[in-house]
């Protein structure tokens, strides 16, 4: 004996079911496409901090060996002039 269902009745009843699964499908992506991109920012972010932080340590350093350099300087001129 074989049970068969009408066309029309299997397909009323699937295509919500597959029409639910691709609009799931569909925001799953997009949230998916939205982290990656929050991702990538705060990628690019970090490493122009990291950027910043050595040229910011380095212009520091400079200044401060100018600082020395120039009291060095002093003391010696104050040294030679006695």
């Amino acid at each position: 004996m074989i049970f068969e269902q009408d066309p029309g009745q299997i397909l009323s009843a699937l295509l919500p079911l597959y029409l639910n699964g691709q609009l799931l499908r569909t925001l799953q992506e997009s949230i998916a496409s939205e982290l990656a991109s929050r991702m990538s920012a705060m990628s690019s972010a970090s490493d122009n901090a990291k950027g910043l932080k050595k040229n910011l340590t380095l212009e520091y350093n400079r200044a401060r060996q100018a600082a020395i350099t120039q009291e060095l300087m002093e003391i010696i001129s104050g040294a030679s002039a006695l």
